[in-house]
């Protein structure tokens, strides 16, 4: 009767620990019937996560390619915002329809303004002006 209790509780228990318990408990009811004793449960290791010491030191970039890297998403931006503004610009010369071009002007100056305030900000930050990057790099 305690073995089928055990087997239940084993079928409902989600926590590994107390699974291993009730599997050494049972395991440990059938040996005393043979007389031999249930070998110690094995503890598991768990991954730890490495030691600053430990960490891997992966080279740093050159400080002119590091700004340059800042200018790419506002340039990415500034294109595809040219981009769209001339698309609506293509369908509204010769048709003369500035309905059907609308949401195609307002995604371009979207786009435009996006890459223009990147583009102040990648500056400022190249100069040393931003107070947020200043904040961010060690003294």
């Amino acid at each position: 009767m305690y073995k089928k209790k055990l087997m239940e509780k084993l079928k409902v228990v989600k926590d590994s620990r107390e699974r291993d318990r009730i599997i050494w408990a049972l395991s440990g009811l059938d040996k005393d019937a043979t007389g031999e004793k249930p070998a110690p449960v094995e503890q598991r290791n768990t991954v730890s996560s490495p030691t600053p010491d430990q960490k891997q030191n992966l080279p740093k970039l050159p400080a002119g390619i590091r700004k340059l890297f800042s200018y790419v998403v506002p340039a990415f931006f500034l294109f595809f915002g040219l981009m769209n503004l001339l698309q609506a610009l293509m369908h509204i010369l010769p048709s003369g329809k500035v309905e059907a071009a609308i949401p195609q002007l307002i995604m371009g100056a979207i786009f435009f303004l996006f890459g223009i305030a990147g583009f102040i900000k990648a500056r400022k930050q190249a100069s040393g002006e931003d107070p947020e990057t200043k904040a961010d790099e060690p003294s």
